[in-house]
């Protein structure tokens, strides 16, 4: 998925962590620290080196020293980011229903795997599936 797709659901400072490391390892990062304030430590003394190890679990090491480095020293509120989440979960949810439509899969079908996937229920998929997923244009209203 694209940032751009949910960037105006972002809060500023966590575009800024996407920008630096990927959509990807943000929504990772969000999801294991979202909803708390995260110290991202420089790594002089024990301690701090303890919490790049484990910035490291979540997100690798490459990206961990890449985000310490930009962050290194700061408190950094890591929102949940929930309605952007459910975006890229809606739209992928979409992206998956048209392909398997292509590929001749029944609608029924897709919807049960979805479900089921997404641990949602079929009828909240059929909700999702009759949103639509790109806003429209509503400048040349005015």
């Amino acid at each position: 998925m694209k940032l751009e797709q949910v960037r105006e659901l972002l809060p500023v400072q966590v575009r800024d962590i996407a920008d630096l490391i990927g959509l990807p390892d943000t929504l990772r990062l969000v999801e294991h620290l979202g909803g708390t304030t995260w110290d991202f430590a420089k790594g002089r003394n024990r301690n701090g080196q303890i919490r790049i190890a484990a910035l490291g679990d979540i997100l690798g090491e490459e990206t961990a020293a890449r985000l310490t480095s930009h962050l290194g020293g700061e408190k950094l509120y890591i929102p949940k980011c929930d309605a952007a989440v459910r975006r890229l979960r809606d739209l992928e949810i979409h992206r998956q229903f048209e392909q398997g439509l292509r590929e001749g899969v029944s609608a029924n079908t897709l919807v049960a795997e979805l479900a089921r996937a997404n641990r949602l229920s079929d009828r909240w998929v059929w909700l999702i599936l009759k949103q639509p997923m790109s806003a429209p244009d509503q400048t040349a209203l005015f």
